[in-house]
């Protein structure tokens, strides 16, 4: 049985949700505060939903503290439904973002597709395939990166951007191609993208303003360049 960690502090969200999950056999703890959330944190919770706007240590304060040691898949629930607002949320390492007032048949479709592709990004084993080019390793089905043999905290959009990226060395692909293979829906802004890539640049490159592997199209997109084993 999957176990879903539910923080919102507004309780009737809270519950419709826990209702429609127990539906499909998944267990929920709920939490209405940031504080509450990490107490209660543990190994066996496979995903976050997560309100933005907590009292006290908000959505995205949250995250942050998450993602320096965990990469548990998070969906953010909020009521800001600007671009802004939802580059933001991805921005701090969020993989998913939906807004209030939802359909709680896609929340619960989404996420079950989300700890679906975690489970398998999980599934790493001594004959994981390894994919190198310069300092980096990058690690298939274990879904982990390095850099110079030190791990680098990856999220889970970032880690399929640089895959699609180099499945496709040498060919140029446009924003539209990535929003749609690697967020699978062109909803999504074309600046995701460019905000994705400027991340993934920081982490991998050895000088993220004159990237060596992952370069820039004006007017196009990005295309990765590198000699890949």
């Amino acid at each position: 049985m999957s176990k879903v960690m539910v923080v919102d502090d507004e309780i009737e969200i809270a519950e419709m949700i826990e209702d429609f999950l127990r539906i499909e056999n998944i267990e929920v703890v709920k939490a209405d505060s940031g504080e509450k959330a990490l107490e209660l944190l543990k190994e066996d919770i496979e995903l976050l939903v997560l309100d933005i706007n907590l009292d006290g240590m908000n959505g995205i304060e949250l995250c942050k503290k998450i993602r320096k040691a965990n990469f548990i898949p998070i969906i953010f629930l909020t009521c800001n439904n600007s671009q802004n607002d939802m580059l933001l949320g991805l921005g701090v390492g969020a993989d998913d973002y939906i807004t209030k007032p939802f359909n709680p048949v896609e929340l619960v479709a989404r996420i079950k597709a989300n700890i679906r592709r975690s489970r398998s990004y999980n599934q790493g084993s001594i004959r994981d395939e390894i994919i190198t080019f310069g300092d980096i390793a990058i690690y298939k089905r274990g879904y982990k990166v390095y850099k110079n043999k030190e791990n680098v905290n990856i999220t889970s959009k970032e880690f399929n951007l640089l895959l699609f990226l180099i499945e496709n060395a040498y060919i140029v692909l446009s924003r539209d191609q990535i929003l749609n293979r690697v967020w699978g829906d062109s909803f999504y802004d074309e600046n995701l993208v460019n905000t994705t890539v400027k991340r993934l640049r920081k982490k991998i490159e050895n000088n993220p303003e004159k990237p060596e592997y992952i370069k820039t199209i004006w007017g196009v997109g990005y295309v990765f360049e590198g000699d890949v084993r």
